[in-house]
């Protein structure tokens, strides 16, 4: 189910310690493919306090721009 992916893809992010490769999520969470989740997430967080970021093929969250 798409939803519990990605509660999880975004739980992983925030309690990741350093960004993390598309493939590092993917292998925490058992294989699936989380490069769709990653996108909704991105969205959704795209207009809020804190932004879902990529640099250099790793994904974090950041603090907005305008509130950094």
């Amino acid at each position: 189910m798409m939803d519990d992916l990605v509660r999880g893809v975004e739980a992983a992010l925030f309690a990741a310690e350093e960004p993390l490769t598309a493939e590092e999520l993917s292998a925490h969470l058992g294989g699936a493919d989380v490069r769709e989740a990653l996108r909704e997430l991105e969205e959704h967080y795209r207009e809020r306090g804190v932004r879902l970021v990529e640099r250099a093929r790793r994904w974090q969250f950041q603090t907005a721009p305008d509130l950094a």
